[in-house]
């Protein structure tokens, strides 16, 4: 993932920061119903004009594969839009896209093959 936010407005970043904080309580309530559990939003990258957001989620079970949890999140994006705008304070709210953060994933991939290095060195 780029670091977007070097180039980003200061008021696209505020909102960005603020979409992501109201949507992890809706997330919490309303993907339980959707059997999707520990779903975390990472990071949300949102356009200069405001009207276009990426959505970053991480799956923390990952009992679901990652593809079903991507298709009910595009599938309830209207739902999930109305309940973010009726919290949002601004002129427009934001047409969402998710996508799948696979940092994470990466993160623990990159460790376990370093710890199968270190197991692997002769100790002094």
């Amino acid at each position: 993932m780029p670091d977007y936010r070097k180039s980003a407005a200061p008021r696209a970043l505020r909102v960005a920061d603020e979409i992501q904080r109201i949507l992890g309580p809706i997330f919490d309530s309303k993907l339980r119903s959707w059997n999707v559990d520990l779903l975390t939003v990472t990071q949300v990258e949102l356009s200069r004009d405001l009207k276009n957001a990426a959505v970053y989620v991480s799956l923390l079970n990952p009992s679901p594969d990652a593809i079903s949890v991507l298709r009910a999140l595009r599938h309830k994006k209207k739902e999930i839009r109305y309940l973010m705008g009726s919290i949002l304070q601004t002129k427009y709210v934001p047409q969402l896209k998710f996508f799948i953060d696979e940092s994470t994933e990466r993160s623990s991939r990159i460790n376990a093959i370093i710890e199968e290095l270190h197991g692997d060195a002769p100790e002094d």
